[in-house]
Order: structure tokens, then sequence, then C-alpha cells
């Protein structure tokens, strides 16, 4: 049996409703710190592996877990955020400001469009997905903590309950309605379970374990 968690970043100034200047460099706030160290605290076993993003905000959230267990192995996976704005088009902006492009983004309901510069197209997203995925299965690792993004560990829970048979429109579609109808808050977790038979088995999306004061919806 193989145990992997999906556990979202702690809360991010853009989170919070600041302006940011490039998807990667959006660091954690400090209620976000906090839930990176009640994230440590709530591994109580010690990972084979710990698994992180490119973005700085992956990184301040599992700086307290590779601490925790600084002898563990530590990689970096295409696990990052789904950047499908052009960071060029979004410099110096809040979300609030940005909803106009991203309603005019999932209306376009085009799995290969990119939007330009530094973004990448949902076909791109939905292929990292199923790589990690992939690339989980082939680990022989029995306990793998992954701290990830709220829209790829969504891309991820999807294709857990979809079997994907090439990219069509109604994926797009599907998987917009799957965003809007799913929660991951900030710092919740992700449990799925892998036998050596294939089966998957997975939990609820939970962020219980957070004290009252640092939950986020």
């Amino acid at each position: 049996m193989k145990e992997v968690w999906l556990v979202r970043h702690g809360e991010s100034t853009a989170n919070a409703g600041a302006a940011t200047f490039s998807p990667e460099t959006v660091p954690l706030t400090e209620k976000g710190m906090a839930q990176a160290g009640c994230i440590a605290d709530r591994v109580d076993d010690r990972p084979d592996l710990i698994v992180l993003s490119s973005f700085l905000r992956s990184q301040q959230t599992a700086a307290p877990l590779i601490a925790k267990y600084p002898d563990v192995k530590v990689a970096q996976w295409p696990v990052q955020e789904f950047t499908y704005l052009s960071p060029e088009r979004c410099h110096n902006t809040t979300l609030t400001e940005r909803k106009p492009l991203v309603a005019a983004y999932w209306s376009r309901n085009d799995p290969a469009y990119i939007d330009g510069p530094g973004a990448e197209s949902f076909e791109n997203l939905m292929s990292r997905a199923e790589t990690t995925l992939t690339q989980l299965t082939k680990l022989e690792n029995k306990f793998v903590v992954i701290v990830s993004h709220g829209q790829f560990i969504r891309a991820v829970i999807w294709l857990l309950l979809h079997e994907l048979e090439g990219m069509k429109i109604e994926t797009m579609a599907s998987f917009y309605c799957f965003l809007d109808a799913v929660s991951v808050p900030n710092a919740a977790i992700f449990k799925i379970r892998l036998t050596e038979q294939g089966e998957v088995f997975f939990s609820r999306i939970s962020g219980s374990y957070l004290p009252a004061n640092l939950l986020t919806f």
C-alpha cells in the first residue's frame, strides 16, 4: 500500500487579496506561515519523500515539514499551479481585477489555447496531472507528501474520478464545473492510497485539523 498526501499551500498574499507580480514569487501571509507549521505538526509519520513545486508559496509551506524531517528526500516536480493567464497581462493585479480575464478564458473553452508568454494551456495542465499520477504509481516510496496548489490538486482529483480518453471541449467544460463545485482550502489535505493491485482509494478534502482561527474557505 502506498499513501500520498496532496496538500495545498498555506494562505498566500494573492489569496488574501493583494496585488501580485508573478505567479512564481507570490509569498505566504503570516496566516499562511502558521498554517504551514500546522501541516508539519499534522504529519506524524516520517515521509519517504516530500515533493514541492517551483513556486515560492509551495516551498514556504513545505519548509517546516522539511525542517521536521531533515533526512527525508525532497524533490521538485511540475505540480505548480495552473497559470492560464499570461503573467505579462496580469502584472500587479489582484484576484478581483483578474476576474474578467478569468471569465473570458473559461468562456473560450479551448483546451489548446495559450493566453501568452508564461501561460499554459488546459491540455498542459491535464498532462502534468496525468504525469504526476503515473510517476506516483512507479515510486517505491510508501508515504509521499506533495505540497501543491488548489487547481492542480483538483486536476488530479478530477482524473481519479474520470477516465480521460483524449482531450475534448466537453472535458474542459466539465473540469470548470468541477472547479466551481469542489473547494480545496489553503492547507487542506487530500489523501490517496494506491494498492499493488492498481486500486485507488481516497479521502475527503480536509482542513478540520487546523485551529478555527487558521481555517480558510
